[in-house]
């Protein structure tokens, strides 16, 4: 099969401490039909195995590159130099814990290359424990095609964060930093619908890794405001872990290239719909 008749994909692994599941999700990457991959992994100065581990892949295939950081930049930074080093037409952040089917890529790159006005395509998802074993809960996900953009904008905002790791197209993804703020992923994913469609590809699925065992919204809070975490690092953040969120996301649209009063609506229905939605996640962990 040659490679060079199949747009180049590439794979951003930001991994810190993950040696835990890491050659596990190095394999299921090893394993995809499509042909035409690069990989770079960059390790956030990890105190475990994980560095051993990347080099073992990258000596053994030429297609994997290791970046190791001497210092933790906190993980919006180690995203985004995964995101910047990278040079396919397509591009995907990869959890160093979790586990795709074969066919993910492939399946989600087809539905890019037939649908222009799509920005993202992602597969259904379900979560594992540290055995691989699904523990019942299974994520499909809304897809937007025959939206129109104030529609399209709050399915993303009421629904849950896993197209963060679909397949994104790359010149589109270029365009956005992500910053150290809790919530980040919600934050790009609110840029990527004003630009376009996300599309669900139901014939392939993914698997994401719960080994935390956070029993409680706290729990998850007391981890963005830990030190190598990264996310909580002013004296606001670490009391008010989600204040600069409702700016970051009013910012989205007030950057987008939509009409006046699209942006004027959106950021009006957005005021009353954070605390329902805040309360509503805070529920849902609890």
């Amino acid at each position: 099969m040659d490679s060079s008749n199949f747009p180049l994909v590439s794979i951003g692994m930001p991994v810190f401490n993950e040696e835990r599941f890491l050659r596990q999700s190095l394999e299921s990457l090893v394993q995809q039909d499509y042909p035409n991959i690069e990989l770079l992994i960059s390790d956030n100065a990890s105190t475990d195995n994980t560095a051993e581990i990347c080099q073992e892949y990258s000596q053994k295939y030429d297609w994997i590159t290791f970046n190791s950081l001497k210092n933790n930049l906190g993980p919006a930074n180690n995203f985004n130099a995964v995101k910047d080093a990278t040079t396919g037409k397509y591009f995907m952040w990869a959890a160093g814990h979790d586990l795709w089917s074969t066919n993910y890529i492939s399946s989600c790159v087809n539905l890019l290359e037939s649908h222009p006005n799509a920005v993202i395509t992602y597969g259904s998802s379900q979560w594992i424990d540290e055995h691989n074993k699904p523990f019942g809960r299974e994520f499909g996900w809304v897809d937007t095609r025959g939206m129109d953009v104030i529609a399209r904008y709050f399915t993303i905002f009421w629904g849950n964060m896993h197209p963060i790791l679909g397949v994104i197209r790359k010149d589109i993804i270029d365009q956005y930093t992500l910053n150290n703020i809790v919530g980040m992923d919600l934050v790009i994913l609110s840029h990527l619908i004003l630009k376009g469609d996300f599309i669900h590809a139901t014939e392939t699925s993914w698997s994401r890794r719960e080994f935390r065992m956070e029993s409680s919204h706290s729990d998850k809070i007391k981890r963005y405001q830990d030190k190598d975490y990264g996310l909580a690092t002013s004296l606001l953040d670490k009391f008010f872990p989600l204040a600069r969120l409702p700016l970051a996301l009013s910012k989205t649209v007030i950057q987008s290239k939509h009409q006046l009063s699209v942006q004027i609506l959106i950021i009006l229905l957005l005021i009353p719909s954070f605390p329902v939605r805040y309360i509503s996640g805070k529920r849902n962990k609890n």
